[in-house]
């Protein structure tokens, strides 16, 4: 209910007198607002003249792609250009304050973009050339990224398996049509016509599509279709929605314990995170960004609690830095497997190696400790046993990526802080959080760049000194064991070779996946409770953490935890199997392939 208690007229909220801040009273909500949706007709007139240019403008490049003496360099840099595109209008209008659902939004122009120039490509060339040009860009695709397209077929089968199951199911009722001779209906293909494999039930396009779905190595499709679910699940749900809820309870427990004790255990978990491989150091400098501005702005005030969260989280780089470097990287190099996962014999590592070992601070030495990834420079500065002290002072200029990215989680918190009238503190919060998020990117992307650009430098300046290097004999051996054993675990699941109830279980698996996903991107108002860093659980999920998740919530967590354990289950299968095989003597005479076909 939007309406003003004393009135029928008149919507629940207010506006200040100075004019930039809306008032919410008690038992109005935000979305009330919304009530100004039918001003949206007029925004789309007046918007409309630059949608449509922009729409034009990639349409322009959609097409130029169709010559065939298009260089696959004007790809990837028209691509490049329409992400500053969109980058700098999601900074424009955000800068401007009106950046809600601003990124749905361009997102959604990217999306129906494509979708535009399809149709239009569809209605002005004819089908044979259509066939043809979508043959040779597929011909194209595949022999430039053939082994990341299984990993592009698992995306498209967890984002589209549903549309292809109706699909399916339209293609079945239109031949049922067609066999029932109604008026108006095309041709019946006999069955004598019907190819080999194909099924008279479905037309000649659903045969079609269904066969070169078939010719997929299906269990490493659904297998990468599962772990693309993971990720969507983990981003959009444990990052997205249940961190708010973590961070708001750590600030509401540690904000009377004081700003040393919160510094303490921001300290220990941040060294934690940064000792784990695959997590950077940007999420960790948001939490820090959160967490303890919010403890000690009654301490040291904002601006000295904003330095102080500046200065902890430069010294906790530099310690995680000093741990990877001593405790895991020199105490731990006699150990394979860590020099195995450093990639000490790759090309990158070992253009890396060569610069590092260089005396002294150069530029190229920055720039690789800055912009390359956290774990593996340190580690690999302890393999080396360089100079502790150096490799700190090198890392010092980290600071410049540090503030912005801090910044963005001080200003997030600052964005949701409200006075007793329930009016935002910070007007200023959300424009400079948006600022710091653009500076985060640029720093970051040129920290990345600089790094890259040394490393191609070495690589082809000093090509001889690189020969001259020596290879890690036992992590050489290692790889060569462990390529085996993906080999025999890649014969061992193909689909043709996988038992029918293993094939039923990775199938289910996918299809709860992708249904606990589709909840979650399309109906996430509907499966978790709004909720701000400054709520506390007490009073907005009465007293309660899992009234924060709502019942068609818990139905796609279900199906994604349902769907995880249905992917564990496929895997202990297939170890088990290529365990088994590797088992074997491999001098009985026989190729992996009949040694794989006795085992099974």
């Amino acid at each position: 209910d939007c309406i003003k208690h004393d009135t029928t007229d008149q919507v629940c909220f207010e506006i200040n007198e100075s004019g930039d801040d809306i008032i919410f009273p008690e038992g109005c909500a935000e979305h009330c607002v919304g009530v100004y949706d039918h001003c949206l007709h007029t925004f789309i007139l007046w918007i409309g003249p630059l949608l449509m240019g922009i729409c034009l403008l990639f349409l322009s490049f959609f097409c130029t792609f169709l010559r065939s003496d298009t260089l696959e360099g004007d790809v990837i840099s028209f691509a490049k250009l329409w992400l500053f595109l969109i980058f700098a209008l999601w900074g424009s209008v955000s800068l401007s304050g009106i950046g809600t659902g601003i990124t749905f939004a361009l997102a959604a122009l990217t999306l129906a973009s494509f979708i535009a120039s399809f149709v239009f490509l569809s209605t002005v060339f004819t089908v044979d050339y259509q066939k043809a040009q979508g043959k040779l860009l597929l011909a194209r695709l595949s022999g430039k990224y053939e082994s990341h397209m299984d990993a592009a077929r698992g995306l498209i089968t967890l984002g589209t398996g549903p549309l292809f199951v109706a699909y399916l199911a339209l293609s079945f009722v239109n031949q049922l049509v067609r066999k029932a001779r109604l008026p108006c209906s095309s041709k019946l293909i006999k069955d004598g016509d019907v190819g080999v494999g194909q099924s008279e039930w479905l037309t000649t396009k659903g045969n079609m599509h269904l066969k070169q779905f078939r010719s997929w190595d299906r269990s490493k499709v659904y297998t990468y279709a599962l772990y693309w679910g993971i990720f969507i699940m983990v981003m959009f749900v444990i990052v997205t929605e249940f961190t708010t809820v973590f961070l708001s309870w750590l600030i509401t427990k540690t904000k009377p314990l004081g700003i040393l004790v919160v510094t303490f255990i921001m300290v220990g978990v941040g060294l934690l995170m940064f000792l784990l491989p695959p997590v950077p150091g940007v999420p960790v400098y948001i939490a820090l960004g959160i967490v303890i501005p919010a403890a000690g702005i009654d301490t040291f005030g904002l601006a000295g609690s904003i330095f102080y969260c500046l200065g902890v989280s430069l010294v906790l780089k530099l310690a995680a830095s000093a741990m990877q470097q001593k405790l895991i990287g020199e105490s731990m190099s006699r150990f394979v497997s860590v020099r195995q996962l450093v990639a000490i014999n790759s090309d990158v590592i070992r253009s890396m190696n060569l610069i590092l070992s260089e005396s002294g601070i150069t530029l190229p030495k920055v720039a690789i400790l800055v912009g390359g990834p956290d774990w593996p420079t340190s580690v690999l500065c302890g393999i080396m046993k360089l100079g502790l002290c150096q490799i700190l002072i090198g890392t010092l200029p980290v600071v410049a990526l540090i503030a912005p990215t801090m910044m963005t989680g001080t200003c997030l918190y600052l964005a949701s802080v409200r006075t007793e009238d329930n009016t935002i503190q910070y007007h200023w919060a959300a424009t400079v959080g948006a600022v710091c998020v653009i500076m985060t990117g640029v720093v970051g992307l040129c920290s990345f760049l600089s790094a890259a650009y040394y490393l191609q430098n070495t690589t082809t300046t000093k090509a001889e000194e690189l020969s001259k290097l020596p290879y890690d004999k036992e992590v050489q051996e290692a790889d060569e064991k462990d390529a085996h054993r993906l080999q025999v675990y890649a014969e061992v699941t193909q689909w043709e070779r996988v038992p029918l109830l293993v094939k039923w279980t990775l199938t289910l698996a996918v299809a709860t996946m992708s249904a606990g996903c589709y909840m979650v991107l399309l109906l996430s108002t509907h499966c978790f409770a709004e909720y701000e860093l400054t709520y506390t659980i007490q009073d907005h999920l009465e007293g309660n953490v899992f009234n924060f998740v709502k019942p068609l919530g818990w139905v796609s967590i279900g199906l994604f935890v349902f769907a995880s354990i249905l992917l564990s289950v496929f895997n202990l299968w297939a170890n088990r199997k290529a365990k088994k095989v590797l088992s074997q003597p491999e001098d009985t005479g026989q190729n992996l392939s009949r040694r794989i076909s006795f085992t099974l």
